[in-house]
């Protein structure tokens, strides 16, 4: 169960539905947040930063910023290939 928004930044999953990279998982993450309405508000949090522009602040260090950026593109690059 996911209960902070440091915890959706790091799913591939919900990175992928958000920028509608899989736009199967839609359902998948509907149906969750019916089940779990608790944690729609840090998931929303979730979506503004990854919606963001680059210079939003988050809680994250230099590092964890850059290793986070190099798996969505790294993400985005594999379902390409696929799609």
């Amino acid at each position: 169960m996911y209960s902070k928004v440091k915890d959706f930044l790091t799913d591939d999953d919900f990175i992928n539905y958000v920028l509608g990279v899989v736009p199967q998982s839609a359902s998948k993450w509907e149906a969750y947040f019916k089940e779990h309405p608790d944690e729609l508000a840090d998931a929303e949090e979730a979506k503004t930063v990854l919606m963001a522009p680059t210079d939003v602040a988050c809680d994250f260090t230099m590092a964890e910023s850059k290793e986070l950026k190099d798996r969505i593109v790294s993400s985005i690059k594999d379902f390409s290939g696929i799609l």
